[in-house]
């Protein structure tokens, strides 16, 4: 028995260290294969934030030789043009005249406005004093997704180009109260006021602002946003749903493309927010004077007033109330410059006291239903700068904040399922913003 336990003592030790032995070896393949060989999905973390697009390189900057570059960022002030800015910068007259040929073939630089931003481009070699860098092209975004590009090619010669710009669209939810008034609630929301004046043309359809809305009316938008490959806003977008509860009514609003560049935005019913005329055709206005009999301010005797008032700003952009054409536009007595738009179905519309035109206005032309034609003023009859704005329908005086016009348009009966989709994917979004996710 002590013979047998003996014997077999040394080998069952040995085959216990080989035991362990090959139990280490699997047990750290196995931890080599799941680290190196087998995806972790539980360690992903996938970023929200859109890889950056590859730098724009156009095929003839491919022998430029390498140069180290700086640059330096100007902004189009009053009087600017782009001579006189590469010039202040130090760029000689005859380089500069040659960056600016090349962009001619492009992009027009009287285009250009103020407050643009122009970034200039200098390049040196590695040997060379960066003080001593050479002015070696320009860029700047003429609109959102367009990029202009000027610049030196190995051969001295400049090249301009376009190159296209992607942005991405993001979506904010409005959802406030009324407080003091439309404007100033949505603005404290964080909407830019491009897109809370753009909201207020949409409801000045079928809303008077002046009489209406109510403290404690409720908001609702679902608007975009767009942002650059690196996540800087670039430009507001749209409004793709409205919604205003005014007097217990909800009146909520979809937008819907009725093609490659018409849209509108439509209630459930299909029709149309948009009506064949603007109710109020200028932006942060106050009515100053209602239609119907009255006392002239500077005449002193009672008269009919045709239409209403609209005090504002000199300078206020004026818009058209519906598409229309130019029939009249000059001076006109107690109007003092006025004009006069011809629209469908025998309306007419007139504005006047205006402080100027819109530039190269002329009657017989065409213009779209807000569209700027000219500019609040205080010329012919009037005590201070104002919008007198009439509306008649075959030579017929009518209250233009009376009007109660029927749809712009309705969704054609072959949209309906399209128009059906856009609400149900609108509605989606709109929930999962509301519900934080």
């Amino acid at each position: 028995m002590s013979d047998q336990t003996q014997f077999n003592g040394p080998k069952s030790k040995s085959r216990q260290r080989f035991m362990l032995s090959a139990l280490i070896v699997f047990v750290g393949g196995v931890w080599l294969l799941n680290s190196y060989l087998i995806p972790n999905d539980n360690s992903t973390r996938l970023s929200a934030r859109p890889a950056p697009a590859r730098p724009f390189v156009h095929p003839d900057w491919l022998d430029t030789p390498p140069m180290y570059r700086t640059t330096k960022t100007l902004t189009v002030k009053q009087g600017d043009n782009l001579m006189s800015l590469l010039t202040a910068q130090g760029v000689n007259a005859v380089t500069a005249d040659a960056a600016l040929d090349a962009l001619r073939g492009v992009f027009d630089a009287r285009r250009l406005k103020v407050g643009q931003k122009i970034r200039l481009y200098y390049q040196h070699t590695s040997r060379q004093d960066p003080q001593d860098a050479a002015f070696a092209g320009l860029d700047f975004i003429p609109a959102p997704s367009e990029r202009v590009i000027v610049r030196l090619l190995a051969d001295g010669r400049f090249q301009a180009v376009t190159a296209n710009r992607p942005l991405t669209d993001r979506f904010f939810l409005t959802d406030t109260l009324i407080a003091s008034s439309l404007y100033e609630s949505a603005r404290a929301t964080g909407m830019a006021p491009r897109l809370v004046l753009e909201l207020i043309r949409l409801f000045s359809f079928t809303i008077d602002f002046q009489r209406e809305i109510r403290e404690g009316d409720r908001l609702e938008v679902l608007y975009t946003r767009r942002f650059d490959e690196n996540g800087i806003l670039a430009d507001e977008g749209k409004i793709l749903f409205a919604a205003l509860t005014n007097k217990g009514e909800r009146r909520a609003y979809w937008r819907f493309a009725r093609g490659p560049d018409e849209f509108g935005h439509y209630d459930a019913k299909g029709e149309s927010l948009e009506r064949l005329l603007m109710k109020t055709p200028l932006d942060g206005a106050r009515l100053s004077s209602r239609y119907g009999m009255r006392k002239h301010p500077i005449l002193g005797y009672t008269r009919l007033h045709k239409g209403v008032d609209f005090a504002a700003r000199t300078g206020t952009p004026i818009y058209a109330a519906g598409d229309a054409e130019v029939t009249a536009l000059g001076r006109d007595g107690d109007h003092g410059r006025r004009i006069i738009l011809r629209h469908a179905d025998g309306y007419q519309t007139l504005y006047a006291h205006l402080n100027s035109y819109a530039k190269d206005l002329q009657p017989g032309d065409r213009v779209k239903q807000g569209e700027v034609i000219g500019y609040v003023g205080r010329s012919g009859l009037a005590t201070g700068p104002v919008l007198h704005f009439e509306v008649s329908r075959d030579g017929q005086s009518l209250n233009p904040l009376a009007l109660d016009l029927p749809p712009r348009a309705t969704v054609a009966p072959a949209d309906r399922d399209a128009f059906r989709d856009v609400r149900l994917e609108i509605n989606r979004i709109t929930t999962e913003l509301a519900a934080g996710l």
